[in-house]
C-alpha cells in the first residue's frame, strides 16, 4: 500500500514540476526580450559557455553560446603544473555571472549505466542509487561522484528508467586540482559533449566546489516578475475599486430616490383611495335605475285598460297598486320587461265597485338593483 502512495505522488507531482520549469523558462525569455538591447546586454548578457575537454594529456578549450556550435580556441598541457593561468580571450573574465565553464569527461574517465527501478524510487532517487551503487557498479557510494537523469517513466508497469553517470573521486579530484593550477574552475562536470555544444544533463561536480554565481540576474528576473504580477493585480483591482467608489457615491442618491419613491407610492395609494370614495356615490347612482326609467318601462309594457294608482320603490323591490280589465294579464307583461323580474301578487285581486275592472296589488324585483 505504501508503494502505491509513492507512485501516485510521483505521477501527480512530476508532470507539474516539469510544466512549472517550462513556464519559468518561457517567462524569463519573455521578460528578457522586453528589455532594451543596451540594458539587456548589461544586465542579462547572452549565456556563453566555455568547454574544457581532455585530449590525452592536453586540455582543449572551446567557446560557444547557448545556441552556437562550440569552437576550439586554445590547447594547453596539463602535465606542467608550473604553467601559467589559461587566458580565454582578451577582455573576458572566467567567472562572470552569465558564463558557464563546462568540463566534459572522456568516456574512459566516466561510467554510464542504464538502470530500471521501481517507480516509487523517484521520490528519493539519489538515496536509492547510493544504496544500489555497490550492486550495480564496481564501486561504493563513498568512492565515486555520481549523478543521474531520468529517461522514462511507465505508470502502467510501475518502472523508472534512469541513466546513472559516475566517476571515481580520485580521478575527478586530481583533474580538478590540475585545472585549478591553470586558473580554471568548472561550474559543471558532465559527459557526452558533442560538436553542437550539447551534453548529458548531469553534473558530477561536488556541491561544495560549485561556484556561486552572482544573483543579479535572478534578482532582476524576480523584480521584473514581481512588477508584472503587481501590474496584473492592479489592472484587475483598479476597475473594481472604481466601481466601488461609484457605488459609494451613488448610495446617498439611491437612498434619497428610494425615500421619494416610497413617498410617491403612499401618495398614489391615498389618491386611489380618495378617488374610489368619490366614485362610490356616482357609481351607485349610475348603477341604479331612476324612477322615470321605471315609469317609462311600465308605461310601455302595460296596456291602455290598465292604470296605476300607487307606485312604491324600496331598494330593489317595486310595489304596484292599480286597476285593470284583467289583473292576471299584468303578470306576464311585467315578466317580459327587461328591467323587472319575478312579479307576484301581494294580495288577492278584487272587483272594483261600480266597474268591471279588477284591483290588484303586486310586487316585482328591479334587475341589477341592490337591496
Amino acid at each position: 500500500m505504501q508503494l502505491s502512495k509513492h507512485a501516485l505522488h510521483i505521477k501527480l507531482s512530476a508532470p507539474v514540476s516539469r510544466k512549472l520549469g517550462a513556464f519559468w523558462s518561457w517567462w524569463i525569455g519573455e521578460l528578457r526580450d522586453m528589455l532594451p538591447p543596451r540594458v539587456r546586454s548589461k544586465l542579462m548578457p547572452r549565456a556563453e559557455r566555455v568547454y574544457l575537454e581532455l585530449d590525452g594529456s592536453d586540455l582543449v578549450v572551446s567557446q560557444g553560446g547557448a545556441q552556437d556550435k562550440k569552437a576550439a580556441s586554445a590547447r594547453y598541457s596539463l602535465e606542467h603544473p608550473d604553467a601559467g593561468a589559461v587566458t580565454l580571450s582578451a577582455g573576458d573574465e572566467m567567472h562572470q555571472r552569465a558564463r558557464q565553464v563546462v568540463l566534459c569527461l572522456p568516456a574512459d574517465k566516466a561510467l554510464t549505466k542504464t538502470l530500471t527501478l521501481p517507480l516509487a524510487a523517484e521520490e528519493n532517487l539519489r538515496e536509492v542509487l547510493s544504496f544500489e551503487m555497490d550492486r550495480q557498479t564496481p564501486f561504493t557510494a563513498d568512492q565515486v561522484y555520481y549523478d543521474f537523469s531520468v529517461l522514462a517513466r511507465s505508470a502502467a508497469q510501475g518502472t523508472l528508467t534512469v541513466d546513472l553517470v559516475l566517476t571515481t573521486r580520485r580521478t575527478l579530484d586530481d583533474l580538478l586540482a590540475r585545472l585549478a593550477n591553470r586558473g580554471l574552475f568548472p561550474d559543471l562536470v558532465t559527459v557526452e559533449c558533442n560538436e553542437a555544444g550539447s551534453f548529458a544533463s548531469v553534473n558530477l561536480l561536488p556541491v561544495d566546489r560549485r561556484q556561486r554565481k552572482s544573483v543579479t540576474p535572478r534578482l532582476v528576473n524576480f523584480a521584473l516578475g514581481s512588477v508584472a504580477v503587481l501590474l496584473l493585480v492592479s489592472a484587475a483591482a483598479l476597475p473594481l475599486l472604481d466601481k466601488r467608489q461609484q457605488i459609494e457615491a451613488l448610495a446617498p442618491l439611491l437612498e434619497t430616490a428610494s425615500a421619494k419613491a416610497e413617498e410617491a407610492h403612499q401618495l398614489r395609494k391615498e389618491v386611489e383611495r380618495l378617488t374610489a370614495n368619490s366614485r362610490f356615490l356616482t357609481d351607485k347612482k349610475q348603477s341604479s335605475l331612476t324612477v322615470l326609467e321605471i315609469m317609462d318601462e311600465l308605461t310601455r309594457i302595460l296596456p291602455d285598460d290598465t292604470w296605476i294608482t300607487r307606485l312604491d320603490i324600496k331598494g330593489s323591490e317595486l310595489q304596484i297598486q292599480g286597476q285593470s280589465s284583467s289583473a292576471a294579464a299584468v303578470i306576464p307583461l311585467i315578466e317580459s320587461s327587461s328591467i323587472l323580474q319575478n312579479p307576484s301578487f301581494r294580495s288577492p285581486v278584487t272587483q272594483a265597485p261600480r266597474s268591471e275592472d279588477e284591483r290588484f296589488h303586486l310586487s316585482a324585483e328591479i334587475r341589477g338593483q341592490t337591496p
